[in-house]
């Protein structure tokens, strides 16, 4: 038991565990002249976990069987979990039993007592050697973790037998947390998680041993998408597949975004320049090149004010040191051509704040101002004729500096000529007359169209009457030259020459105003003059006329409003048999009773409702209101007598009148046959719509009748083809307004036609014996008029009905 040979090549601190002291103390002098350190004796398993905690021995030297029954098997097992201390069992026993339990705690060594020192020796030194190779593993482990943590990485075991493949993670604790796995996930968990593509590499990998490197996509139940780089492979004689897994969800997202920037980059209609800090080019997109004309080559390291901005006035100017900047700036082609560009400027700054790049884009807006002067010139001119609208003469009235003359000219009997012969043709005649009348206007003159038929034009520097009229003579001349216009026949185009005058007022700034704004309404007045004057003249204004315009304005406020404060209020005039002198109707006549003007006659604002529209609306409460009464009184028990309701041309224009009459007769039970419409004779040179709009009434069951018959310039085969029932005769050919003899044979001529056709006859205007008489040597008709009944209230008019017996 020798000694320095057989000596530890160092020290080695070992504690004994030994529950006989004798033997314990014997051991440590052994221990100790082979050159190791004792570091203290415990007796039992407490004792001995203390003492290593407190001197963490490099080995200890465990009895199995110890004092006060402790287990040197228990006490060395402990050890190895909490301290990774190795142990070397020394014991009197080798029973299989005793062998089983101690290899659990897995020893470094066994000596059955009795031993030889050197025989310890040797043990302890072989131990310590494989606790020295252990220790290396462990630090190359430990390393290795740090690097696999420090590189995001984890290891993916997967061993295959008899029940399938069993995933093990080694390495870093993070990746199956963050893939929101267990470490004792199954691979199943793991499969599903992976998208189309990882999941095929997976199953390769396992089925035929494909090797996988690759980036795919990681979903899990509420989380977002991660990116995992993979990277196995399939060991066959170990029965292992090995696998390195990395979360790459950063670097995909980065590269993405850096990939879209590059299709961005080369795919935008945007031309882009990419410069260095001193702001010269270092690459460009085909963009650029295609929109300038200018290569790659030709622009790199240049800065883009030696070739590409034109500076031009109103151009806005970049500063120098300005790192955000945006603006419409003048660009220069390669081939000298120019071109307006909106840029955009921005400075990329590096990490000390500085200008390390920059981006400079911009965008060719040549359409963009192309289509703000289109729709510049569209929202100032009329789409139709070309002609200026009223925004132009807005902006031309804001801009007088001198005299001026303004001419209002609207179209004589325009609206018959677009009704007889279609829009179409009426289109056509607007855009000649607009072609005429801008061949006579000179450079600096505005000729605006405000719309349907009405023209305006303003001559600059005109402070003379006599001129503003010879002008004016010229365009009425131009107007009234016949026009020809092509229309659509069943065999092709039908060339057709109409004629058509113009009515026109003009007004003259400063000499007829005071202010250019309202020299508009000054000539408008004038033009209605004109109109009353006999059309197909030009009238120049006068202070009167203002209060001529003022009371027609006035007329057309009133009306806006008459219908909502109610008023509007109905007068019945009977119709009564001309031979028995027996009620058999009424006729509804609308009155107006304005809280200022008092008593409006319907001759002065009927016209005015037609000429703004307001007809619609009035006709429709007229014809409500008429048919209410009438059903009221029906439904009294009163005599039931035929209700005649005028009608306006506007009416059909702008509304379904035989779906208004079918409403109406509904809503308030009346019978069809009870209500008379009375038409104008201009409704018979309606276009076709009209005409079956007639014979709709007609099928409903409401009766026809055609009022103020034979003032009009209805044909024979215009009346012969509408559903007519009755014809009212005027009554300026019975009460002596027209020449006694003419009347008459109209008169005579109006019966003839009725009783050929077929139709009733109602006289109008009978004030005298004479006149009825005289009228019933014709035929038998019916009549209205003074001689009978004047127009009354409702009430008047429903004492009158209670004591009638005309049959209905």
């Amino acid at each position: 038991m020798h000694e320095s040979a057989i000596k530890a090549e160092r020290s080695v601190r070992i504690q004994i565990v030994e529950d006989e002291r004798i033997v314990a103390l014997d051991l440590r002098a052994g221990l100790e002249e082979l050159g190791y350190e004792v570091v203290g004796i415990a007796s039992n398993e407490p004792d001995a976990l203390r003492l290593a905690r407190h001197t963490e021995p490099d080995l200890v030297l465990m009895d199995i069987h110890l004092d006060r029954g402790s287990d040197g098997i228990s006490a060395a097992r402990k050890l190895r979990e909490m301290l990774a201390v190795p142990v070397i069992f020394l014991s009197a026993y080798g029973e299989p039993e005793t062998l089983k339990r101690a290899a659990e705690a897995a020893p470094y060594g066994y000596l059955l007592k009795p031993y030889e020192l050197r025989e310890l020796n040797a043990t302890v030194r072989m131990a310590m050697v494989r606790r020295a190779v252990e220790r290396k593993t462990e630090e190359g482990e430990r390393r290795l973790r740090l690097a696999l943590e420090s590189a995001r990485l984890a290891v993916l075991e997967l061993r295959a037998d008899q029940s399938g493949h069993h995933l093990r993670w080694v390495g870093q604790e993070a990746v199956p947390e963050l893939l929101s796995l267990t470490r004792a996930a199954s691979l199943m968990e793991l499969s599903l998680g992976l998208d189309a593509r990882g999941q095929a590499a997976l199953q390769a990998l396992l089925q035929v041993g494909t090797p996988v490197d690759i980036t795919c996509a990681w979903t899990s139940d509420g989380e977002p998408a991660r990116w995992l780089e993979i990277h196995a492979r399939h060991f066959e004689p170990e029965g292992l597949v090995i696998g390195m897994v990395r979360d790459v969800s950063e670097r995909v997202e980065r590269e993405n975004r850096l990939r879209q920037a590059s299709v961005a980059f080369d795919a935008t209609d945007e031309a882009i320049l990419f410069l260095d800090g001193d702001q010269r080019v270092l690459s460009c997109n085909s963009a650029f090149a295609q929109l300038t004309g200018w290569s790659v080559q030709e622009v790199i390291g240049h800065q883009p004010d030696e070739f590409l901005f034109a500076r031009r006035q109103g151009d806005a100017v970049r500063e120098a040191d300005t790192r955000q900047w945006h603006g419409e700036v003048t660009c220069r082609r390669r081939d000298g051509s120019y071109f307006p560009a909106l840029q955009h400027f921005a400075a990329v700054v590096d990490e000390d704040g500085r200008a390390s790049h920059h981006v400079l884009s911009f965008a060719d807006i040549s359409e963009i101002r192309q289509a703000q002067h289109a729709l510049h010139h569209q929202a100032m001119h009329d789409a139709l004729t070309g002609l200026g609208n009223r925004a132009l003469l807005q902006q031309a009235l804001q801009g007088i500096d001198g005299p001026v003359a303004l001419f209002f000219m609207d179209l004589d009997g325009f609206k018959t000529i677009n009704d007889t012969l279609g829009h179409d043709a009426g289109d056509d005649l607007l855009k000649q007359v607009s072609t005429r009348v801008r061949s006579l206007l000179r450079k600096d003159d505005v000729a605006v169209r405000l719309g349907g038929d009405e023209f305006v034009v303003l001559l600059r520097q005109t402070a003379r009457e006599d001129i503003a009229l010879q002008i004016a003579g010229k365009l009425l001349a131009a107007v009234a030259r016949p026009v020809t216009l092509e229309l659509s026949g069943p065999q092709g185009p039908i060339l057709q020459s109409v004629l058509i005058t113009a009515s026109m007022g003009v007004a003259l700034y400063p000499l007829h105003v005071d202010n250019p704004h309202t020299l508009l309404r000054a000539a408008d007045a004038a033009m209605y003059q004109a109109k009353a004057r006999g059309r197909c003249r030009a009238v120049v204004f006068e202070s009167a006329m203002a209060d001529v315009a003022s009371h027609r304005l006035k007329l057309e406020q009133g009306l806006r409003v008459a219908l909502e404060q109610k008023q509007f209020c109905l007068a019945w005039q009977p119709v009564v048999d001309l031979r028995s002198g027996r009620m058999v109707g009424a006729e509804v006549l609308l009155r107006w009773i304005h809280p200022e003007m008092g008593d409006v006659p319907p001759s002065r604002f009927i016209p005015v409702a037609e000429d703004t529209g307001l007809i619609t609306a009035i006709g429709a409460w007229v014809l409500d209101e008429a048919v209410a009464q009438a059903a009221a009184w029906r439904a009294q028990g009163l005599e039931e007598l035929r209700v005649a309701v005028n009608v306006s041309v506007r009416q059909f224009d702008q509304d379904d009148m035989p779906n208004r009459v079918a409403q109406t007769l509904m809503r308030h039970r009346f019978p069809a046959g009870l209500l008379e419409l009375e038409l104008t004779e201009s409704l018979i040179a309606q276009e076709v719509s009209t005409e079956q709009a007639l014979h709709r009434l007609r099928a409903l069951g409401v009766r026809l009748s055609l009022d103020d018959f034979g003032t009009g310039f209805s044909s024979l085969a215009q009346l012969i083809a509408l559903p007519m029932d009755r014809l009212k005769i005027d009554r300026s050919f019975i009460n002596g307004q027209a020449p006694e003899g003419s009347a008459q044979a109209v008169v005579r001529s109006i019966v003839a036609l009725a009783s050929g056709l077929n139709l009733g006859i109602t006289a109008e205007g009978v004030e005298t014996l004479d006149q009825q008489q005289w009228l019933l040597s014709l035929a038998d008709m019916d009549a209205q008029g003074y001689f009978f009944h004047q127009p009354m209230s409702a009430d008047a008019f429903a004492v009158l009905l209670s004591r009638s017996g005309a049959p209905p």
